[in-house]
This record gives structure tokens, C-alpha cells and sequence, in this order.
């Protein structure tokens, strides 16, 4: 599976103070890198609730930070069972996993997470009037 390298130099460089802006582009990267380097590549089909939640390190959200998980749907890809959870130097974190679908015709499906570090709440495209 080609997830095991996914995050290798990712995050390096970066000073800038993290918003949800800079969060969603990250972990979009992050997922992009992961399923552009797969063959063959599969189709990528966006899932989950809000991008933006409550940062999940603080208690029931009282710290007023926030944070960006991003999840993905994979269909078409080659049948195969595997799962990686990989931290890139920025903190960000991705997890993925992939299944048998169909195994008569080697297809699989799969999911991939990217979860942000937790930022100030207020900052970036949520903290705009």
C-alpha cells in the first residue's frame, strides 16, 4: 500500500501561526499527497459533518480552540487491507485505511483522515465578519 510513506517531510518549514485557513489547506495537501502517489488512483469522494470542530484535546471545547479534520471516502482502489496513522512534523495527523470491496475483481475502498493541530479560535475564514 502506498500510504506508508505519505508524510515524509511534510509540515518542514513552517513558522506561520496556524488558522482554519492555513489548517484546510494543509490537511487537503496532506490527503492529496496521499492519494496521488497510489495506483491506481481512486476517486475521492468528501464525507463527514463539519470541517471545523471543537479542538478534541481540550475538555468538551472549553479551551475555545478549534481544529480541521477533513475525511475522504476512497473508491477504486486496489484490494489490499492496510492502515497507517502517520503525524507530519507540524502536528497534523493522518489516518487511513483501506479494504477488500470486491475481491473477485481486486477492488477495495477506503477512507483517509487528516485531523489538524488545535488553533485559536477566531482566526482565519471563521473569525471574518
Amino acid at each position: 500500500m502506498a500510504l506508508t510513506a505519505l508524510l515524509a517531510g511534510c509540515g518542514a518549514g513552517e513558522s506561520r501561526a496556524l488558522d482554519e485557513d492555513r489548517a484546510t489547506r494543509r490537511a487537503e495537501q496532506i490527503v492529496h499527497q496521499a492519494v496521488d502517489s497510489m495506483s491506481p488512483r481512486p476517486a475521492l469522494r468528501r464525507t463527514g459533518l463539519r470541517p471545523v470542530g471543537a479542538c478534541a484535546a481540550e475538555e468538551h471545547g472549553a479551551g475555545g480552540r478549534l481544529q480541521v479534520r477533513l475525511t475522504y471516502q476512497l473508491t477504486g482502489v486496489a484490494e489490499g487491507v492496510g492502515e497507517a496513522r502517520l503525524r507530519d512534523s507540524g502536528g497534523f495527523w493522518m489516518t487511513a485505511l483501506t479494504g477488500a470491496l470486491d475481491k473477485a475483481n481486486g477492488e477495495g475502498l477506503g477512507a483517509v483522515s487528516v485531523i489538524s493541530p488545535c488553533f485559536a479560535a477566531g482566526s482565519g475564514a471563521a473569525g471574518r465578519s
